[in-house]
């Protein structure tokens, strides 16, 4: 150790005599005296560069390590987690149309779905519209008895005859004959309050009586007591009524039952 340090020595100083030595008359004899002695850029890197210049590389290898480190613990799974979130989104934009064409198929399910109840609320009052006329049919003597006595239900067969015969001789039209063919109920009978006088009562049968049942009742009373010869009393019979039911019923002299 102790000879290295005096062989180091012994070098410095003879390589301060040569730079003593050594004449520099311009910039060209100073490139040529470092080209000689490589050694003396290091004493004139120090006076020209600051230390901040000169530890300048080992900072760039620290930089590079930090960057090879951030590389390799941060951005390589950074990069894997963006690239599986993108698989991601690509499986979710598949659900997404998927999804979008059950919504499309619910809906056209939900429209025929719609349909489908309308048609069975139609049914369904048609249903309880029929069951209704049928009692109403079947005990007529309870619902008229209040109006006349000896109660006689006109069968449709035998009220079709009837309208055929008057159409034939002219009593009535073709319109008159088809539209009193529909009405729900006929039936004869004496009048309570004057049990001489035979009469007919033309019956409309609604579940909810409305002002075209009221208007319906009066029209078909006037064509069938034409052709029955009989004087004739229409009636609208159902569990509820309308107000324009009602007030149709004052003014056209209907009975609501």
């Amino acid at each position: 150790m102790i000879v290295d340090k005096i062989t180091t020595d012994s070098y410095l100083t003879d390589s301060m005599e040569e730079m003593k030595k050594a004449k520099i008359r311009s910039y060209f004899d100073l490139i040529s005296i470092l080209r000689e002695h490589p050694d003396w850029l290091d004493e004139l890197r120090k006076l020209i560069l600051t230390e901040e210049l000169i530890n300048l590389p080992k900072k760039f290898d620290e930089f590079v390590k930090q960057y090879q480190n951030f590389i390799e613990n941060e951005f390589k799974p950074l990069k894997q987690t963006v690239q599986k979130q993108g698989e991601d989104i690509a499986v979710l934009k598949e659900d997404v149309a998927v999804l979008k064409e059950d919504v499309a198929v619910l809906k056209e399910d939900v429209a025929v779905l719609k349909q489908d109840v309308g048609v069975l609320k139609s049914d369904v009052g048609d249903l309880k519209g029929d069951s209704f006329e049928r009692k109403v049919r079947e005990r007529a003597p309870s619902y008229f008895g209040k109006i006349i006595r000896k109660c006689k239900l006109i069968s449709h067969i035998e009220l079709a005859n009837i309208l055929d015969d008057a159409l034939d001789t002219g009593i009535i039209g073709d319109d008159e004959r088809d539209d009193a063919l529909l009405c729900d109920i006929v039936v004869t009978g004496a009048l309570r309050s004057d049990k001489e006088r035979k009469v007919l009562i033309v019956a409309e049968v609604s579940v909810v009586v409305d002002k075209q049942d009221v208007e319906r009742a009066a029209s078909r009373t006037k064509v069938i007591e034409k052709c029955m010869g009989l004087p004739g009393i229409p009636v609208v019979i159902g569990k509820e009524h309308t107000e324009g039911a009602l007030k149709r019923a004052d003014e056209l002299q209907v009975i609501v039952i």
